[in-house]
């Protein structure tokens, strides 16, 4: 049995821990060609990598928001993969008398005890701060652009001397704010068009009473009161700024597309 088992490439029990036996072709295929193959070196096949392990969904980690990472500043919306705090706007390019003029507002509220801090950026918002969904941004920035298709730019918009305090819906964070005014009314051209974006995508639209301003400083918490009483009493001396518009952006998340 044992010859029967070798003419046709059986394994003993003993050959079972040869590692060299899987590279054997069975002598029946090699009579007559043992001088062929004998000058062909063996190769040891490598051990088998083990199965791998099924994938098993994970819950992304909960995002823990720091406050004071941000100035103590508050998410208006709780942190989710895929979800993007956006809104349009356009951007103010204040000149060096601005800047100055800013500064010198935000230190007569310094002199009442109110520590303001200035902003990042200035800009006039378009839309109500939103959360944008990763599989809407191509087709919501493209809804936008075809809005936009028609709107005569630059235009002018001036900047006044009339301070207004704001918060935001949450009333978490209260904001200084300069009005604005628009001779040729394009500002409400152009919230009514992104508003059309808006209930397409069944997001919120802008504010129906809608005062038009470029936030300029802002402070942790609800002192719109407080705010209010010391804007009413100052006496500034700022000249009317005017500023050329002709760029409409929409930020997501921290990417900024130019319209």
């Amino acid at each position: 049995m044992d010859m029967i088992a070798a003419a046709y490439g059986c394994e003993s029990d003993e050959e079972d821990s040869d590692p060299w036996a899987s590279s054997r072709v069975s002598a029946k295929r090699t009579i007559g060609r043992d001088e062929e193959f004998s000058s062909r070196p063996f190769k040891k096949v490598p051990n088998r990598l083990p199965a791998p392990k099924l994938i098993t969904h994970e819950e992304p980690d909960e995002v823990v928001d720091d406050p004071s990472q941000h100035g103590n500043r508050i998410r208006s919306f709780p942190h989710e993969r895929g979800n993007w705090a956006s809104f349009i706007y356009l951007p103010w390019e204040g000149d060096s008398n601005f800047v100055n003029s800013v500064e010198l507002i935000t230190q007569c509220f310094q002199n009442y005890g109110i520590e303001l801090q200035i902003c990042d950026d200035f800009h006039i918002s378009l839309t109500k701060t939103f959360i944008l969904r990763h599989l809407w941004i191509e087709g919501f920035v493209n809804s936008v652009k075809k809005q936009l298709n028609g709107i005569s730019r630059p235009f002018q918009l001036l900047g006044t001397n009339v301070l207004s305090v704001y918060t935001n819906e949450e009333r978490n964070r209260t904001f200084l704010a300069i009005n604005i005014e628009d001779p040729s009314g394009m500002l409400n051209v152009l919230t009514q068009k992104m508003d059309s974006c808006m209930i397409e995508y069944q997001l919120p639209t802008f504010y129906k009473e809608a005062c038009h301003h470029v936030s300029i400083a802002w402070c942790v918490g609800d002192k719109k009161e407080e705010l209010e009483k010391i804007a009413a009493g100052l006496k500034l001396e700022i000249e009317q700024t005017a500023c050329n518009m002709a760029e409409v952006r929409c930020k997501i998340g921290n990417l900024v597309k130019r319209l």
